[in-house]
């Protein structure tokens, strides 16, 4: 066939797919359009899910008639006027592509009007020639795009079901609604609300409204300066998720992205807190210079890249990460008011800290902080903590003592532990409640805040009969060539024999405990992951898991109260290093339902 050049109709319908490829990125184009131009409010209504009818209505500044004419042009835009602008835009459209791609597709209408006079209305059908006319309108602007696709129906055969298209728009207009809580949003359809936000004074409001108020508690605020980067929002406990991405939104620069980089700096932030496939609520929004951030990577405009990747997704990490975790209080803090009514015999209460320990909330934040690397002798130091017995005195908190913010975890200094349920569940009493927990996976969350942080000296116990562990050919091959890493997380070892290999010390509390289990999981967690924090982060894990106490291990009260206060005092308590929960709670007036006492 020979080289021909394109009909421009025909090479506009091919382009508008690049921008417009379902009724949710239409909704998209046209909501931004309005953020630019001031907006307010901003109504959405459908048609059968959008594939018929969409309507977007906004009071922003509107156009005159001569805009109006020109900005169903394509490339025709107000935001730059040289490539050069690209580098320092901060609007959210600029292309000058969405208005003619939708016009090029659909039958298209569009009312405008600045306040002043008669407003004008454009009417594009299939990406003819254009119909200008004067029509009444109050300030603002609507658009209609009716038919979407109609004229290219191998792109319209594409389209899903009412029902798939406006959950993809509601999702899209929710994002658009938590970067922007001062803007009411409204999406309907046959006359039914299918989103409905007023105006929010603040994010936590907007994520209140869209997610409820008891979700909204959840949620930490964000405020987190370093370098080029500013983080603010919510991000939620590591107790509350979802099965997707759906409910973390972040922006830059005001602009909903979608940066795989930037959902890694979340994950970082969350890891061994959250199970796979889970996936906590949270509302970033990054401010960075924006000759740092390439916005045109994408005709959506979705994608976004930065000048310093590494450092954006470190501090999206650290930011989250100071949010969720709890740090003791400085000494001088005010103790929480009580309204208890009456008292019961509680834990002991903490003793000051002792004077040379660092005090995290004191500490001070490099730019981009990233755990540091760590020589072979700081790695053993802390595992030493991991070595002491249950029941023996901790290392001591601060006086007065203020209970962590961790959502419905409940304070220390409120609890009596009254006994074990069935060898693996510890009953905890607080005032109007019962909490119920899990002996193994609160003793594992204790023990893993341990090894992150303990600074005493290593505590590796020598076995006086050293434990055969049985490999297969390869693991034993990987095993003599990781002997001296494995060395600084208290396994020492040697080969014995082609298969096997002899460990003769551990940590002391892995020597009562499964060792050849242990050592096995700390070789797969050496092998499956590459160097970094990743790898040490699941042989930490791997040695807590094993060292906790069992379901079935039995304990006297001075080793249950100390689990239980070393499980609260930990960093992050309301999940075990694998994301499950550690443990429910049975109000008083529940109990006396279950008992007739209404």
């Amino acid at each position: 066939m020979n080289i021909q050049v394109l009909d421009p109709l025909v090479a506009q319908q091919v382009a508008a797919g690049e921008v417009v490829d379902r009724p949710a990125s239409v909704v998209k184009e046209l909501a931004e359009n309005s953020l630019d131009a001031g907006a307010t409010r901003i109504e959405v209504e459908l048609g059968d899910g959008g594939t018929s009818r969409i309507l977007v209505r906004d009071d922003g500044s509107g156009m005159t008639t001569e805009d109006a004419k020109i900005s169903v042009l394509s490339h025709a835009t107000s935001k730059i006027r040289k490539a050069g602008d690209i580098e320092s835009v901060v609007t959210l459209g600029f292309r000058g592509e969405a208005l003619p791609s939708m016009a090029s597709v659909s039958a298209f209408t569009m009312t405008t009007s600045t306040g002043d006079g008669a407003g004008t209305k454009v009417v594009v059908d299939g990406g003819g020639p254009a119909e200008i006319s004067p029509a009444a309108h109050p300030k603002g602007t609507t658009v209609l795009v009716d038919r979407i696709f109609y004229n290219v129906p191998a792109r319209r055969a594409f389209l899903k079901g009412p029902r798939a298209e406006r959950a993809a728009i509601t999702e899209t207009l929710t994002h658009l609604a938590v970067a922007h809580p001062e803007v009411a949003f409204r999406l309907s359809e046959n006359g039914r609300d299918y989103l409905s936000l007023p105006v929010a004074g603040e994010l936590l409001e907007r994520l209140a409204q869209i997610h409820g108020v008891a979700k909204a508690r959840a949620m930490r605020r964000i405020e987190y300066a370093s370098g080029a980067f500013e983080v603010s929002g919510y991000a939620a406990l590591p107790s509350l998720t979802e099965g997707s991405r759906t409910h973390q939104t972040v922006s830059v620069n005001g602009r909903f992205v979608r940066a795989d980089n930037l959902n890694r700096g979340l994950d970082d932030a969350y890891r061994q807190t959250v199970p796979g496939g889970r996936y906590p609520l949270a509302a970033l929004r990054i401010t960075v210079d924006p000759r740092r951030v390439d916005v045109n990577v994408h005709p959506t405009k979705q994608v976004v890249r930065f000048s310093e990747e590494r450092a954006a997704r470190a501090a999206v990490a650290a930011a989250v990460r100071e949010a969720i975790e709890w740090r003791p209080p400085s000494p001088n803090a005010t103790p929480r008011p009580t309204e208890r009514t009456f008292t019961q015999d509680r834990l002991s209460q903490p003793s000051p800290r002792r004077e040379h320990a660092p005090s995290f909330a004191a500490e001070s934040r490099p730019v981009y902080p990233a755990p540091a690397a760590r020589s072979l002798s700081e790695a053993r130091e802390r595992v030493s903590e991991a070595s002491r017995p249950l029941a023996e005195a901790r290392e001591p908190y601060p006086e007065p003592y203020e209970a962590p913010e961790r959502g419905d975890l409940p304070p220390l200094e409120d609890l009596r532990v009254i006994g074990q349920l069935a060898a693996g569940y510890i009953l905890v009493e607080e005032p109007e409640s019962l909490w119920v927990v899990d002996q193994h996976v609160a003793h594992e969350r204790a023990i893993l805040a341990r090894l992150n942080d303990a600074e005493s000296p290593a505590g590796v116990q020598s076995l006086l009969i050293p434990e055969v562990v049985e490999l297969s050919a390869s693991e034993a091959m990987k095993a003599a060539e990781s002997l001296e890493e494995l060395s600084v997380y208290g396994f020492e070892a040697e080969p014995f024999g082609p298969r096997s290999m002899r460990v003769t010390a551990v940590i002391s509390t892995l020597a009562d405990r499964d060792i050849a289990g242990a050592f096995k999981d700390a070789l797969a967690a050496v092998s499956g992951t590459g160097p970094g924090h990743s790898r040490e982060d699941r042989i930490l894990a791997t040695i807590a898991c094993h060292s906790a106490v069992k379901m079935g291990d039995r304990l006297s009260q001075p080793e249950m109260e100390a689990l239980v206060k070393d499980w609260l005092t930990s960093r992050l308590p309301a999940t075990c290093p694998h994301g499950r929960s550690i443990c429910f709670r049975l109000g008083i007036n529940e109990i006396g339902r279950k008992l007739d006492r209404h």
